[in-house]
């Protein structure tokens, strides 16, 4: 009797959930807080990682996984990723097109944007890369919304709207 091989499929968002750890975590804390939509930024927090990618994508601003002495992490679940498949997968199209780390032509950045991983090495780096893309948007909107203090002639009471205004009055530049 001979055996089959298996053959593992490495589909982005499919496999693992997504972790933030240290400061990463203490940032996603003060911008989403589960069950209590009032008191966050987002929704969700699925939400909050597919923006931050887009954010972190268009500043180029990329930030290194950086893991605690502790435990305490804050996770993207697998199904909140799965169900939310049809959202992520285009941003990791992008960030695997626009992204230049890598020294990819534009036609291998096409392929790899388009074709599923063959294996667990690509797999992982490209979710780093995305992932870190994503730990870039967090410290960004973490800045503009959560440190920032309003000026004062901003006519508005809470500190919260008014840092939200100013960052959809302003737009995103990138940081050079």
């Amino acid at each position: 009797m001979t055996k089959k091989k298996e053959y593992k499929t490495y589909e982005y968002f499919k496999v693992d959930e997504v972790f933030f750890w240290g400061k990463h975590k203490d940032y996603v804390d003060k911008l989403w807080t589960k069950n209590k939509i009032q008191e966050s930024y987002f929704a969700r927090l699925v939400d909050l990682y597919a923006v931050a990618a887009i954010i972190g994508l268009k500043l180029k601003k990329r930030s290194p996984e950086v893991k605690d002495d502790t435990d305490n992490k804050r996770t993207v679940q697998m199904q909140q990723l799965n169900n939310n498949y049809q959202t992520l997968l285009p941003i990791m199209r992008m960030v695997l097109i626009l992204d230049d780390s890598r020294n990819l032509s534009f036609e291998e950045k096409l392929e790899s944007a388009f074709r599923i991983p063959e294996d667990e090495k690509t797999y992982k780096e490209n979710m780093e890369l995305f992932n870190s893309y994503a730990r870039g948007g967090i410290e960004f909107l973490y800045e503009k919304l959560v440190l920032r203090t309003p000026d004062i002639d901003e006519d508005y009471s809470d500190y919260r709207i008014a840092n939200m205004v100013s960052l959809i009055s302003n737009p995103i530049i990138e940081e050079i």
